[in-house]
């Protein structure tokens, strides 16, 4: 049975589902707030367990591929540790969730929007028909479902153009999206069809950087939005995720399809909507709502709480919202991914695309910018996932040591265990808050 939300003065217990970037400022945020954050992480984290604001963690197996091998161990953990509220910190633990919502639903709060509004979110063939209803700004496109068609779409579109999947947070051979010049490109990136993809999206290609809307919302009620612009990413083309992004005034044709979007959803809990914005013509085009956080680290340090928003939206607590959601944010906070940037530059010098002069010049402004920009993971006074982070390669043998497994004894919260007892490889470890 579901866990009813305590009493208002007291804190509140979350689980963290997902290891990436975003459970950062997630678990940062929840803490300050007075919470208690606990996390599940795997061998593909970014040391999430090294962070002083998470009071306990569990291992598993990485949720990246897609496949259900880590649900046994996270629902055994959530029947012996009572939590008031489950949040999904990354796409694998988004997609997780929905895929076993009812088994989730039953332990705890789920800090997300509802079931409908995920799955119309997550069909992107749904959204663009939703924007083109609503009048929200797309650029024009086809829906295809094998390579005669691709090839038609092509040619009634025109080049360029971008090809993607119709799914939210998945791939295209690899990539994010495809972005095609010409003929010859479309058929070297697309030689054939793939077969994990029933249907494809073929749109006219908008040159211009995305910009991403942060938001929280209550049953369609914009509470508080942030505009980042993102400067660079890292893919040489620009449709990796963000390594360096800045929050801007509202783009009207943005700030418009966000409020007729969220408000049609009828959309409850935080999410991100992103947009191209061509900074010549100004022409606008919808990408996609992700029903999940995103770019958290900007968005906090700009001056939205969406974490503990989501958190009081998930548990009935109140929420004071300024009548302009839109006013909320400091505009010029500056967020970088530097790890990111590092190894986009790597990759190029050694596929010979950047030559010393240039890469010297991109490694002078990566630095510059590690110094003046909030950081995705680096806090100066959380330091140590960070140094986990970057030391890698050098400690990665040393952390596999064995995963969780149901049935095992856990430590709780508090009991002032500081490490893993060799009898109990499925440990939690409690952290001080200092």
């Amino acid at each position: 049975m579901i866990n009813e939300p305590r009493s208002p003065n007291l804190p509140l217990r979350i689980l963290l589902v997902g290891d990436a970037r975003m459970a950062f400022p997630v678990a940062k945020a929840l803490s300050q707030a007075g919470h208690e954050v606990f996390a599940g992480v795997s061998t593909s984290s970014n040391y999430l367990e090294w962070s002083r604001h998470v009071s306990g963690s569990f291992r598993h197996s990485p949720l990246e591929p897609g496949t259900d091998e880590a649900l046994p161990v996270i629902l055994d953990w959530l029947d012996r540790n009572r939590v008031d509220a489950v949040q999904p910190v990354s796409e694998a633990g988004s997609r997780l969730i929905t895929r076993h919502r009812a088994a989730f639903e039953a332990r705890a709060r789920l800090i997300m929007p509802e079931a409908g509004t995920v799955q119309t979110c997550m069909n992107k063939t749904r959204m663009f028909e939703l924007c083109e209803t609503l009048g929200v700004a797309l650029a024009p496109h086809r829906r295809v479902q094998d390579m005669t068609g691709l090839h038609a779409a092509a040619a009634a579109i025109g080049y360029p153009l971008i090809v993607k999947p119709a799914v939210v947070d998945a791939e295209l051979f690899d990539r994010k999206a495809l972005i095609i010049a010409d003929e010859t490109q479309l058929a070297v990136a697309m030689p054939h069809w793939p077969d994990i993809h029933p249907e494809l999206i073929v749109q006219k290609y908008v040159t211009g950087p995305r910009h991403s809307v942060i938001f929280s919302a209550d049953r369609g009620r914009l509470l508080g939005a942030v505009e980042i612009k993102a400067a660079r990413t890292h893919e040489y083309d620009g449709t990796g995720y963000t390594t360096f992004g800045v929050t801007v005034e509202p783009t009207p044709l943005v700030r418009e399809g966000v409020e007729k979007l969220v408000a049609h959803l009828a959309y409850s809990s935080t999410g991100c909507a992103q947009f191209i914005v061509c900074p010549t013509t100004g022409e606008v085009t919808f990408m996609e709502i992700n029903p999940r956080v995103s770019l958290g680290r900007i968005s906090e340090c700009a001056g939205l709480p969406h974490s503990v928003w989501g958190l009081q939206l998930a548990t009935g607590r109140a929420i004071v919202a300024p009548a302009d959601p839109w006013a909320i944010y400091r505009r010029g906070v500056r967020y970088v991914w530097t790890k990111g940037d590092l190894t986009l530059l790597r990759q190029q010098v050694r596929r010979g695309h950047a030559r010393p002069a240039e890469a010297a010049r991109r490694l002078a402004r990566i630095a510059i910018d590690a110094v003046q920009c909030a950081h995705a993971i680096f806090d100066p006074l959380d330091p140590m996932p960070a140094v986990g982070t970057y030391g890698n390669i050098l400690i990665k043998r040393w952390r596999r040591h064995p995963e969780y497994q149901p049935g095992w004894p856990t430590v709780s919260a508090g009991s002032g265990r500081r490490g893993p007892a060799r009898s109990d490889p499925g440990w939690t470890r409690s952290r001080a808050k200092g």
